[in-house]
């Protein structure tokens, strides 16, 4: 008979204290697999899964990482075990050996009985066998046991490798198909818990263990209108799956009341074929943000006993009339956000698909159609009350110590929803910037507008208008000496400067080199916004710009006249939309002036291009 102890190669001082106490036992350390580098991909590609299902009884906490690794040990063990066609005595490297441990007795009891516990704990009372050992009903710990070839093989069975729980948890729902005996009084006890802790039970949400593979998805039938998303997703190393991409859009109009059917509709054709275990996080596509990644959101999930999380806002939205019924299910909670909201959720894909069962017409209201079936309370539903993961529209939310937080909850968020009207989305605006700035959209084709002039995507309408509200922060001015004097303000004074540099070196840079070759770019010059007001400046002369190549882009066109003409190519700009860039040659031939504006204020953004190396402003 062999004697096993499993350890954790870094657990060294217990091992340590082990071989110290037990200097004239024979046995073999046996490494233990280590669950904090046993992923979800890993564990199936070695043949084995969770129970989804499973809560801790006691502390309705996850599986843990530990209890993972803790199985697969044991499991090894077991197949080693079959391996050898012998008995092994499985110690953890906590046990303890008592003078009352006898070898030779251990050996007399495995001939009636082919597993022995030898140091467990008692959960429900035992059955008297003799005056050594008892018939256990509910044992608990795998502190220390003797396991034979058979019972070895009766435990490895398929059911539970594709369905693991805690091993400790495990063995007694075996009771009935093993021969067990277990001594009334350890012959083997655990050492102090407070000597070396524990290597199973969860001490913060990354002990838990991801049992899920997590599809982040959202709907944007016009991903430029997602960009905030989609960038912020690029930051924090997210993938983004855009279930909207080359959808026509069928939801209704969603700034002017209800819709958003459509919505559920897509995430249900796109579930249909997905593993109900696995988790789905749905994030609305034109106003949400990520603040921290995919793992952080995956680790949060895990904590809430519930199998759909979704966010919640302060208003009842769209029915007023749910709003008592929808408080009564959380009258306990002190939070303000009391109302689900559907823009941001995540859930098992099992629970989706039950949630979305019902029929939904494309433009009818999703967010009703959701608060209407959590209130049947059919649905293991909950509400992100603290914003944990979520936070839906709150003024007071703030970027502290890089992270989004909320003084009203006290807590860190993951996702920013700027639900609502001009408000939030001056504030989904606000925030945004703090965390990414202003970011640009990726260029990688144009069209030709007329005599070497090109048009290119440059920046959605929100980024024009962040733009805009970020120069109103400071002070336009008219620069001293300008032979084109206008009121101005320069990128840098807004902290914009070094975000365009790299986005025009990486992406313009090489649709200027392609039309203009052998053209060479040398970098930025300048670039700047300029104002115009009917009590100041209303118009721009005509001239030519200090630049190689330059860029000229509409900030805003809730103003009249004020058009950008071309007099050589008899262009205008007139129907160019907002946040597109006309790139053109700057010195000689394409002399421009800006009309004079008849009504309202006009904000554009020039970008000059370098003339030659080291020609900066």
């Amino acid at each position: 008979m062999k004697t096993v102890v499993i350890n954790l190669k870094d657990k060294v001082e217990r091992l340590s204290a082990f071989e110290e106490y037990h200097s004239n036992l024979e046995y073999e350390v046996f490494s233990a697999v280590d669950g904090r580098r046993v992923d979800y991909d890993k564990l199936q590609s070695l043949g084995f899964d969770v129970n989804h299902d499973w809560i801790d009884p006691l502390l309705k906490t996850p599986l843990t990482k530990g209890e993972v690794g803790c199985f697969l040990s044991h499991w090894e063990v077991w197949k080693k075990c079959v391996e050898m066609n012998q008995s092994v005595i499985i110690l953890e490297d906590d046990a303890r050996i008592t003078d009352e441990f006898s070898m030779e007795e251990i050996e007399q009891y495995l001939q009636t009985y082919d597993f022995l516990y030898l140091g467990w704990k008692e959960m429900e009372t035992s059955l008297p066998i003799d005056d050594k050992v008892v018939k256990p009903v509910y044992p608990y710990w795998t502190l220390a046991y003797v396991i034979t070839p058979e019972s070895a093989k009766i435990l490895m069975n398929e059911s539970i490798a594709t369905s693991i729980i805690p091993v400790d948890e495990y063995l007694p729902t075996m009771m009935d198909k093993l021969n067990v005996a277990g001594y009334s009084e350890n012959v083997v006890n655990p050492v102090g818990r407070n000597e070396f802790g524990s290597d199973v039970l969860s001490h913060h949400r990354y002990d838990n263990f991801i049992d899920f593979k997590l599809y982040a998805v959202t709907v944007a039938t016009d991903e430029n209108k997602a960009f905030k998303l989609l960038n912020s997703a690029r930051h924090q190393s997210a993938e983004i799956i855009n279930i909207g991409k080359g959808v026509e859009w069928g939801g209704g109009v969603m700034e002017n009341g209800h819709g958003g059917g459509q919505k559920i509709n897509l995430v249900k054709e796109f579930i249909a074929d997905k593993k109900d275990s696995d988790v789905l996080l749905f994030l609305d596509g034109y106003d949400t943000f990520l603040s921290d990644t995919l793992e952080e959101i995956s680790y949060r999930y895990t904590e809430f006993s519930e199998r759909a999380i979704f966010s919640s806002e302060r208003f009842c939205w769209p029915d007023e009339r749910l709003a008592t019924e929808l408080k009564k299910r959380n009258e306990n909670q002190s939070t303000p956000y009391q109302f689900l909201n559907s823009g941001t959720y995540i859930a098992r894909i099992g629970d989706l698909k039950r949630l979305f069962s019902a029929p939904i017409k494309d433009n009818s209201d999703d967010q009703l159609y959701v608060q209407l079936q959590y209130l049947t309370g059919e649905h293991d539903i909950a509400l992100d009350l603290e914003g944990y993961i979520f936070v839906c529209h709150e003024p007071k939310c703030y970027k502290h110590k890089g992270a989004l937080y909320n003084p009203v909850t006290n807590c860190f968020s993951c996702v920013y929803h700027g639900n609502g009207g001009e408000s939030a989305k001056n504030k989904l605006a606000s925030i945004y910037n703090d965390f990414y700035g202003l970011a640009y959209i990726p260029t990688q084709k144009y069209d030709i507008l007329s005599d070497d002039m090109l048009l290119i995507d440059f920046m959605t309408e929100d980024m024009c208008q962040n733009m805009i509200s970020l120069a109103e922060k400071k002070q336009f001015n008219i620069m001293e000496g300008d032979v084109v004097p206008a009121q101005e303000l320069r990128l840098k004074e807004i902290e914009l400067w070094e975000g365009l540099k790299e986005h025009w070196m990486k992406t313009v840079y090489d649709i200027v080199y392609e039309y203009w070759y052998p053209c060479h770019m040398w970098g930025l010059r300048d670039a700047f916004m300029i104002k115009y007001e009917m009590d100041k400046q209303r118009d721009l002369r005509i001239h030519n710009d200090a630049s190689l190549v330059t860029g000229s882009v509409k900030l805003n066109d809730d103003y009249e006249g004020g058009e950008l003409y071309f007099p050589r190519q008899k262009f205008s700009n007139k129907d160019i939309p907002i946040g597109k860039c006309i790139l053109f040659p700057g010195q000689v031939t394409h002399a421009h002036t800006s009309k004079e504006i008849t009504q309202g204020i006009k904000y554009s953004l020039t970008i000059w291009s370098s003339r030659f190396k080291g020609d900066v402003n």
